[in-house]
């Protein structure tokens, strides 16, 4: 009987099989994520350190600049980064885990500057700032814009906005006060137009060659510590 053994642990060692490393991955954007003294906070930060506790797992959270975050995730296996807005044109490059957040955009312009009362005017302004490979330089790159100053990371372009070195940066509502918060800027320092540029919500992303049944663990994961914290989902954004 002893030729049994094997076949009678074979169950046993499926189950102590790990699970494949991941490494999650996110970028500087308050109130989402953030770093202060070295500690990484924000909400997606809690969100995303609670779905792991669902799920029995842990795996620390890196921050990247966010074009490279976006290359690793579409090429590497094995990343998975939050949080990246959702558009059509970014649907086919990922698999997605969500919805966490949403997420207006708007126009920002530099304090005393002539108002804004249609995108087409954003056109014709002579610097339009826009943080480097996220999703608003994307959709302005392809609608054809020549006037974009392309900035490293927020703060330089909220910094360039501010001392009227540019003259329109698209940004979360949310994310805005935040940054202007952690940078001591008065929240007057800049203007909201109230132009929108785009809404859609914000999501995890994993590589395309991610497995489906990692996806759908991490799905149901998501689903129910949203449904754990009803008060904060937020409402559906407007059509």
């Amino acid at each position: 009987m002893n030729w049994l053994l094997p076949w009678l642990l074979l169950p046993a060692l499926a189950l102590a099989t790990p699970q494949p490393p991941l490494t999650l991955i996110s970028h500087e954007l308050p109130p989402f994520t953030h770093t202060s003294n070295g500690k990484l906070g924000g909400l997606a930060v809690q969100l995303v350190q609670e779905v792991q506790q669902e799920m029995g797992v842990h795996y620390p959270i890196k921050i990247y600049p966010l074009k490279r975050a976006l290359a690793l995730t579409r090429v590497e296996p094995g990343f998975a980064l939050f949080v990246i807005l959702r558009t059509p044109h970014r649907e086919s490059q990922f698999k997605w885990v969500g919805p966490l957040f949403p997420n207006r955009v708007v126009i920002y312009q530099t304090r005393g500057s002539k108002p804004l009362t249609d995108l087409a005017q954003l056109r014709k302004l002579p610097r339009v700032g826009v943080l480097l490979g996220n999703a608003d330089d994307e959709l302005l790159t392809r609608e054809g814009y020549t006037n974009l100053v392309r900035c490293q990371t927020i703060e330089d372009a909220i910094e360039l906005l501010v001392l009227g070195k540019i003259d329109a940066f698209p940004m979360g509502d949310q994310i805005m006060p935040a940054i202007l918060a952690k940078m001591k800027f008065s929240p007057r320092s800049v203007v909201n137009s109230g132009l929108l540029l785009q809404e859609n919500w914000l999501y995890i992303v994993f590589s395309k060659s991610e497995d489906d049944a990692v996806i759908a663990r991490w799905q149901a994961a998501v689903d129910k510590v949203r449904a754990r914290h009803p008060q904060a989902t937020p409402a559906p954004l407007h059509p």
